[in-house]
């Protein structure tokens, strides 16, 4: 379970190169750094709250007393079109504007494509006018397009968790791992769900075998942070770290039709949810002053430089389909919601 939180990590959130892109942006005011990172961020803090409310589920029956399943499922939500790119107005801006004179313009966000657009810097530092420049950071859209082309440009979540068959028809759901450090990456887990199946206090559903009924309610919060390896031309940190939590809450009616070896499943609910992204640490930011050397350089310190917060959540509706091989279960699903969703995942299960 390690390498999959790994996986997602290096893989989705900031890598190096990523991480030196976006480190020029400390270079403005920490307001300015912080609009532009909230709009370049966003689609990877909101979809991830999305994605932390699915996976629980692939049937709606009920594990007899003490029956057990263990899961691994990825979960990815797909971004929609208009959240690739944000507008840059030099109007929002007080120490950030666009090269080349253009008043705006439609920039990449973290899921979006590439862009060749320079950001120019002025500020103020000891009351002296200073400068800089950086090169607007390049979404990962289109390498996902070309590496995974069969999704649509999306944010994964890989998801394991075990159930375990209670009383009265009752499964306890849980997603657990301490929080551990690896080279320089700390993830901890930590998820509850209950569902429970309501189908035999139904007399009409007890004439129809094959339908089953349940509810779930689950609460999970993922906490990770990372150290990337920060030295740009402008921004350099000995220090950085990246601190990312999710959490969400899901409450879902699900229904599911059992026939031998195919199950279809589906379900309709509500979810909400908070992540939060925080870069801190000591940055040294460089300025030119315009002035012969060796007084054309000047620097200031940064501390904590940026703070976000998103929110997302809503109704879904939930479609899929699972094959039943033994113990051995295989299943796919696809959610309908505001960052709609694709799910698949494996299961060993004894009822």
């Amino acid at each position: 379970m390690r390498k999959i939180f790994l996986s997602f990590f290096a893989i989705v959130f900031f890598n190096q190169v990523r991480s030196q892109d976006i480190a020029q942006i400390i270079a403005g005011s920490k307001a300015d750094a912080n609009k532009y990172f909230s709009n370049y961020i966003q689609p990877f803090g909101e979809g991830e709250i999305y994605n932390l409310a699915r996976g629980w589920y692939s049937t709606a029956r009920a594990h007899k007393l003490l029956g057990l399943d263990f899961s691994i499922n990825i979960q990815a939500a797909a971004i929609p079109i208009e959240k690739q790119n944000f507008t840059f107005n030099n109007s929002d801006y007080t120490t950030f504007k666009l090269n080349g004179g253009a008043s705006s313009a439609s920039l990449p966000t973290f899921m979006g494509s590439t862009t060749s657009q320079q950001i120019n810097v002025s500020s103020n530092v000891n009351g002296q006018t200073v400068s800089t420049s950086f090169g607007a950071p390049k979404g990962i859209g289109d390498d996902f397009k070309k590496k995974i082309s069969f999704l649509p440009v999306s944010v994964p979540l890989p998801v394991a968790q075990i159930g375990i068959g209670l009383f009265k028809h009752t499964d306890l759901k849980v997603r657990y791992f301490p929080k551990t450090n690896f080279n320089n990456v700390a993830i901890g887990v930590f998820g509850l769900g209950v569902q429970h199946e309501f189908s035999n206090y139904l007399p009409f559903i007890k004439k129809v075998p094959f339908l089953h009924l349940s509810a779930l309610a689950a609460y999970n919060k993922i906490s990770a942070s990372y150290n990337p390896s920060i030295s740009g031309t402008s921004v350099t940190a000995s220090d950085a770290n990246i601190n990312y939590d999710i959490s969400a809450f899901t409450l879902q009616g699900i229904a599911s039709v059992k026939f031998a070896f195919l199950e279809i499943y589906t379900a309709i609910g509500y979810s909400n949810g908070k992540s939060t992204i925080n870069l801190k640490g000591n940055y040294a930011v460089s300025y030119n002053t315009g002035f012969p050397p060796p007084n054309n350089v000047v620097s200031t310190n940064v501390v904590d430089p940026i703070s976000l917060s998103y929110t997302g959540g809503g109704m879904s509706n939930t479609w899929g389909v699972r094959f039943n091989l033994l113990i051995f279960k295989v299943y796919a699903d696809y959610t309908f919601a505001k960052y709609n969703g694709v799910g698949v995942g494996i299961a060993l299960a004894i009822r």
